[in-house]
């Protein structure tokens, strides 16, 4: 009887295999996972010489496992499975009980060499350029909103870092790191719960810290009229381990804005000649995808021109920067006549030294999350 019984179980399971296989086989190819945020393998073409090198039986096990129809509810049961196991992370990311997330950054992912070496090469740029440097360097969500972390869970030293930065260009006039203890105090949510970016009154609360350590301020949050232009947002680190019970996150955007002009050249592939010019910093579209922080000036670009048309005569900011960038603009716009972003990841021109002379800026800010300044690897491009 027990015989029978291991016997059945066997045709069972290799119905169910077969029967997922041919709906694999039949559905169209599903060539992005938006959930895990990756390129899906795809059924390959049969070659009998993949076939006699082992390369087919490879390739056709990988698109069998992305192609399936239940590799969805599969990955989400598997996430389920470590929150009941007590397991909080997976895929580089903490997740708690209540639906939230932090981003994994630890002192394991970056080095104090490293750190010290980005601002070496930066105090250089400095003296290059002529131009006082300010160094704007966004806490992590697990710094600035420790509560939110798993219990124990490892992370890096935002003070350390910040002490090690200081102590780099102590003595350096051109030099100036932005102190963001107003940042720390507000007790508001600053970051989303399923995304690494801070929300809109995050990027606030920056904005208003740079614009203090200059002499200037900005007006209260709701003076810029925040608008909730989206509800159902779930980002990047939800897609790492997508639990059923994720929050949702809203995405705002301040309506109470100068008018403006943008220009952007060189977009997320870097090639050159892509110009894009709109009469907004906003893209609606990107609302109805999956990256819906993108709705900040359509995502990155190797350089992005913000024109404020409502002052004649004004200073010219200029932001190296990475995506943390985005949202700050549209408080920052205000204080000026120009504002230009560069992008080191995407892009593609010739000399960056050349082109920061040629948008002539009175002040430059480089304006990243801690960590991606620790590891950024391209600072030495602006040398040239």
């Amino acid at each position: 009887m027990k015989k029978t019984n291991n016997i059945f179980y066997i045709v069972v399971f290799f119905v169910i295999f077969a029967i997922t296989g041919l709906l694999s086989e039949l559905h169209a190819p599903m060539k992005v996972s938006y959930l895990e945020n990756r390129t899906l393998s795809t059924i390959p073409v049969f070659s009998f010489k993949g076939y006699k090198d082992g390369t087919y039986q490879k390739k056709l096990e990988e698109g069998m496992k992305d192609q399936s129809y239940i590799r969805k509810p599969a990955v989400r049961v598997s996430v389920l499975v470590d929150a009941i196991m007590g397991r909080r992370d997976r895929n580089g990311t903490y997740f708690n009980d209540n639906g939230t997330y932090v981003k994994m950054e630890t002192a394991n992912s970056y080095s104090d060499s490293r750190l010290s070496l980005n601002t070496r090469i930066l105090k250089v740029f400095a003296e290059k350029t002529g131009k006082t440097l300010d160094l704007c360097l966004i806490p992590p969500k697990g710094s600035a909103e420790q509560d939110q972390l798993p219990a124990f869970a490892p992370y890096l030293d935002y003070d350390h870092m910040t002490r090690q930065v200081w102590k780099d260009i102590r003595g350096d006039k051109r030099m100036n790191l932005i102190s963001l203890e107003a940042f720390f105090d507000q007790k508001q949510e600053k970051y989303f719960d399923t995304d690494h970016h801070y929300n809109s009154m995050g990027a606030y609360f920056a904005a208003r810290s740079y614009q203090r350590s200059r002499g200037l301020d900005l007006m209260d949050y709701d003076y810029y009229s925040p608008v909730t232009v989206g509800s159902n947002f779930r980002g990047s680190l939800y897609k790492k381990a997508p639990l059923y019970d994720a929050k949702y996150d809203n995405i705002e955007t301040p309506s109470k804005v100068p008018e403006l002009s943008a220009v952007y050249r060189y977009g997320y592939d870097g090639r050159l000649g892509r110009i894009k010019r709109s009469k907004s910093i906003y893209e609606p579209e990107y609302l109805f995808t999956s990256d819906k922080y993108s709705v900040y000036m359509g995502g990155n670009h190797g350089l992005a021109v913000i024109t404020n048309k409502d002052v004649k005569t004004g200073p010219v900011l200029l932001m190296i920067k990475d995506s943390y960038a985005n949202s700050a603009v549209p408080y920052l716009c205000g204080s000026y006549k120009r504002i230009v972003l560069i992008d080191l990841r995407y892009y593609g021109g010739k000399s960056l030294l050349s082109e920061i002379r040629k948008q002539a800026p009175d002040r430059i800010v480089v304006w990243y999350e801690m960590l991606d300044y620790a590891t950024e690897s391209r600072f030495a491009s602006l040398l040239r």
